[in-house]
């Protein structure tokens, strides 16, 4: 396995680190011998699969199976073996971001209890609230915005305390593998595939990956079928996903902006158009929604379709023959649960204070 620390958004990074932290406390554990070190260079056998690395430190290694963790680089899965990389930049164009690390004084301010996504002119700006600051970062389109005008976006938008903090400026690649299992390397996370972090897939990804593997894990011999099955139920799992942010962007009301009016007229993913024109009759449902496991419920699709306003769909016509009555008392008895709970429950700050 080769190692390397991906620059990312904060919050990605940090979640990610202590997955492979804890990962590796398992594997150790478990027999696992940890090896840290620099890749110089990969050689291939006469099959054109990875014999070993030429490492900095410890020499050669070998392996029957190798899983590529090099991020964006794709050192053993691209570079070595040369595998295609499938861009879905045509659909989600946001290839850059940059971050900051905004304090705050939480005792005063408190601490929101949700993650804000706000749409920019460019792009969308998230903000993250944590113990003691905001993570805050700016999520872009190259073809619409210089890295200069995006800092200076969001700093104006984090107002005067992030005058003198460090930017962390970050170049994304979008898309997938055509294949994340290639001989034997397999490419788990950044260096599978990656789609923006609207909806905070990256770690899905690794553990989708990791759960695969596992369960097609090869016997001696490595089975083309194995390694067949493995690369549809991955790529189908991040092409859902594409789809699934492709829609926050094509129903967003906003469209003042080139990025945003782009945003409502690019060419929708095969199969799209009819399923959209079904949630026009219908919410979304497991029959229509995108059909491969890729980690979203058909309530979701939902959501967001009713939250963006971007299809009004009509209602089903059984629902006109139902008696409203029983569904109006419950919700109005999970509405005064809610009021009853919030005014008991400790505050964010009050709670994590606690911990802390």
């Amino acid at each position: 396995m080769s190692e390397q620390v991906t620059q990312f958004p904060y919050a990605y990074h940090f979640d990610a680190a202590l997955l492979a932290d804890h990962l590796m406390r398992v594997g150790i554990g478990r027999g696992v011998t940890r090896v840290v070190d620099d890749v110089l260079e990969t050689r291939l056998d006469e099959r054109g699969w990875i014999s070993h690395l030429v490492t900095r430190e410890h020499g050669d290694v070998h392996g029957d199976l190798f899983v590529d963790c090099t991020g964006f680089r794709g050192l053993l899965i691209n570079q070595a073996l040369g595998e295609p990389f499938v861009s879905y930049a045509r659909d989600l164009p946001n290839d850059r971001a940059v971050a900051l690390r905004v304090p705050t004084d939480i005792e005063r301010e408190g601490i929101r209890p949700y993650t804000t996504a706000t749409a920019m002119v460019a792009g969308w700006i998230w903000t993250i609230p944590l113990y003691g600051r905001l993570g805050m970062g700016y999520v872009y389109a190259s073809d619409h915005a210089s890295p200069e005008e995006a800092e200076r976006t969001l700093r104006a938008f984090a107002g005067p305390a992030a005058a003198d903090l460090e930017a962390n400026h970050i170049r994304m690649r979008i898309g997938r593998n055509r294949n994340s299992w290639v001989g034997n390397c397999v490419a788990i996370g950044l260096s599978s595939g990656f789609v923006e972090p609207l909806e905070s897939t990256g770690i899905f990804f690794i553990q989708h990956g990791v759960e695969q593997l596992v369960k097609h894990f090869p016997a001696e011999g490595h089975s083309e079928e194995l390694r067949r099955d493995y690369n549809r139920l991955v790529a189908r799992c991040m092409d859902g996903v594409r789809e699934f942010l492709f829609l926050h962007y094509y129903w967003a009301a906003r469209a003042d902006t080139p990025y945003w009016k782009a945003a409502k007229t690019r060419d929708l993913p095969d199969g799209l158009a009819e399923r959209l024109e079904a949630w026009r009759h219908r919410l979304p449902d497991s029959e229509s929604t995108w059909p491969y496991y890729h980690g979203f419920e058909p309530y979701s699709w939902a959501s967001m379709m009713l939250g963006l306003g971007g299809v009004v769909p009509r209602p089903r016509p059984v629902l006109d023959l139902l008696e409203p009555a029983a569904a109006q008392r419950e919700f109005a008895e999970l509405r005064r649960r809610a009021e009853r709970l919030v005014a008991k429950l400790p505050s964010q700050y009050e709670y994590f204070a606690a911990r802390h």
